[in-house]
This record gives structure tokens, C-alpha cells and sequence, in this order.
């Protein structure tokens, strides 16, 4: 009888902690506004022009912590973060390598953490900037702001306090940054916990012309079950980029969708039990529009298990790149490429679990 008291006593303990714990994480829940100004740091003077070359590159670093020698627990592997300091700061410097090996006018990278435990605190946003170096400005937007996410259910190796977002680095003078919130949200209580997704828009004025430069940087919802949230966010997607078309300005759009692109469709076939990035709706992509992606080479790889190339267990997706608009040139970014104008930089994911895109574009006059 004593035993049993003591079990129910020990249960209810729980009980009331893990109900303290979501109240806590309620009452501080991030809450962003759906429109917020982002501060510009060291704001560049070049203004862009028309008929000449840029390049841009997105990547999702995966707050350098997910790496070749990492898995992951919501892709079916164990891990809550590496296993040590040391591990995110060679992930980082990997990372910065890749940066500085293909030179680019815009960087858009994707979970980049400033002070998360799952990256040992590190400031990343500020270490790659170093490295960029003072002819890049940089403007980073929130996506993951969470007091404590409690999972996994390891005393030492959840995910815990983080802070994580998309950042924008260019060589030229930015007019304005502003986070746009997606619509949707999880519902309550795994809501107060988990991302708060959404998109970055860089305004920038183009010498000799009223129109503007567009880039969007965004971080699109995955392990959404039944597809109401990647629907809400690409809805706002195609209104945005209808409405700035209309404008008659440039846009490019960048990041990780999350989804599969539609010519990328049946590149990878999902294994049985695995996380599915699904296809992009055929009727998606607004009029003037088109989609810039490489399909000759994986831009993701799921995390069930450290990386291994040559182990059939191995799945791979296809889920970044851009959306360019038809006021936009799109060159091949390097001579020896075949007919992808896009092109995924195979880094075997060494240093995260995607790879990195880029693409090379003039605006036409």
C-alpha cells in the first residue's frame, strides 16, 4: 500500500510539473507581430544595377549542429544537439569555408542560431559576419524563439532555450527589411514551443530606375501532418509575389521550402516509414514567375541516422532553391554546368544537413 501511495504521489508530481512548465512556457510564449521592421547592421552604399551579374546563395546551415556525424530525433534518429562545443564550432567553420569558396553578392541562410543550447550559445549570426567581413550588411529575422523546448525527454540532452532565425547578408545597400509572419500556427500547448515560421523581404533600389530589388528569404513548416499550415504559408507566398509583380519590381525568392519542388518530384523516392517532403501544388506559382532548382543533386538529407552515402538507408530530398520572376535573367552559374541554371554545391553534408544553392542572375533593363 505504501509502495502504491508513493508511485501515485511520484505521478502526480510529474503531472503538476509538466502543467507548470506549459503554463510558464505560455505566459512567455514569442508572439511576434505579423509585420515587423529588422534592423539593418552595417549597411552597405553600392546601390544594385541592371545588366549586371549577382550572385546569390541559400543555405540552411542547420545552426551548425547537424552536421555528417549527427541524427536527429524528429527524423527518426536520437540526438537533441551534438555532442559537444567543439563539434558546432568545426560544423561553423565548415560552414564559413563553404561561404568563402563561393563568393556570393547575397547569402540567404536559414537557421542560424544566436543563442540557443542546442549550439552551445554560440553566436553564429556574428562569427559568420566576422568572417563575411565589413563589406556585407547583415539583417536577421526570428524564426524559433522558445524559453524551453522540452524535448527530447533526456536530462541532458534536450533541445532547451533557443533563439534562431534567417539572416541576409549583401554587398549592397538595403532600403528597408521587414519579417512578414506566416499565417497558422500548431495548436496549443505544442504551439508555445516550437517555430514561429516566417519570411524576410530586403528592399533595395536599383541605380537608374524606380522599381525595387525584392529578395525574400524564408524558412517554410515541415512535420505538418495534414498540410494546413504549408497551404496558409504558401497562399501568402503567391499573394506577395503577385502583388510586388504587379509593381513591376524584380523578385527572388530563396530559402528551404520544405516541400519538394515540382520537377523534382519522383528524384528521390521516400522510403517506407520516412519523413515526406511533399510535392508543391502544380497550380502554385503565380504568372511571371518560374522555379530555379537543381535536381542534379540532393539539397537535404533526412537525419534518421549519421550520414553515410553508401547506406541504402540513406534518403535524400530536394526542397531549396528560388523563385525568380521573368524580369530576371538567370545565367548558369558556372560554364561547365549542364542545363540547370541553378546549381547545388555538393558538399556531401559535411558541415549540415542541406547543401547549399546558388545562382547567378541580371536584371533586365
Amino acid at each position: 500500500m505504501k509502495i502504491i501511495k508513493l508511485v501515485l504521489k511520484l505521478v502526480l508530481s510529474l503531472i503538476l510539473l509538466a502543467v507548470l512548465l506549459v503554463g510558464v512556457l505560455t505566459v512567455f510564449e514569442y508572439k511576434p507581430e505579423d509585420v515587423e521592421v529588422i534592423d539593418i547592421k552595417d549597411n552597405q552604399t553600392e546601390l544594385v544595377q541592371l545588366d549586371q551579374s549577382m550572385t546569390f546563395m541559400s543555405f540552411n546551415i542547420g545552426y551548425a549542429g547537424l552536421g555528417k556525424d549527427e541524427d536527429f530525433v524528429m527524423d527518426g534518429g536520437k540526438k537533441g544537439r551534438p555532442d559537444s562545443k567543439e563539434v558546432v564550432e568545426a560544423y561553423l567553420e565548415g560552414i564559413q569555408t563553404a561561404l568563402s569558396e563561393y563568393p556570393s553578392d547575397f547569402y540567404l541562410l536559414q537557421e542560424v542560431d544566436i543563442q540557443s543550447r542546442r549550439s552551445y550559445r554560440i553566436n553564429e549570426l556574428e562569427l559568420i559576419q566576422e568572417g563575411l567581413g565589413s563589406s556585407y550588411s547583415s539583417q536577421f529575422a526570428y524564426n524559433f524563439k522558445a524559453l524551453f523546448v522540452p524535448f527530447p525527454l533526456s536530462l541532458t540532452d534536450y533541445i532547451g532555450y533557443v533563439e534562431s532565425g534567417i539572416t541576409t547578408y549583401t554587398t549592397y545597400h538595403a532600403e528597408t527589411s521587414t519579417r512578414y509572419q506566416f499565417p497558422g500556427a500548431f495548436s496549443w500547448p505544442l504551439r508555445v514551443a516550437n517555430l514561429k515560421r516566417a519570411m524576410m523581404v530586403t528592399y533595395l533600389d536599383i541605380e537608374g530606375s524606380t522599381k525595387k530589388l525584392v529578395v525574400v528569404n524564408l524558412h517554410m513548416s515541415a512535420y505538418d501532418g495534414d498540410g494546413s499550415l504549408r497551404a496558409q504559408e504558401m497562399e501568402f507566398l503567391k499573394t506577395f509575389m503577385e502583388e510586388e509583380y504587379a509593381l513591376g519590381n524584380y523578385v527572388i525568392v530563396g530559402g528551404d521550402f520544405n516541400q519538394t519542388f515540382p520537377e523534382a518530384e519522383g528524384v528521390y523516392d521516400v522510403q517506407e516509414g520516412f519523413y515526406v517532403a511533399y510535392p508543391m501544388d502544380s497550380d502554385f506559382l503565380p504568372s511571371g514567375y518560374t522555379f530555379e532548382v537543381d535536381i542534379t543533386s540532393p539539397s537535404n538529407r533526412l537525419l534518421n541516422q549519421p550520414y553515410d552515402p553508401s547506406d541504402a538507408g540513406t534518403q535524400y530530398y530536394i526542397i531549396d532553391g528560388f523563385i525568380v520572376s521573368d524580369n530576371i535573367l538567370v545565367e548558369k552559374y558556372e560554364i561547365s554546368q549542364d542545363a540547370a541554371r541553378a546549381m547545388t554545391v555538393d558538399l556531401n553534408f559535411e558541415h549540415s544537413d542541406h547543401n547549399p544553392v546558388v545562382i547567378k542572375i541580371k536584371l533586365i533593363p
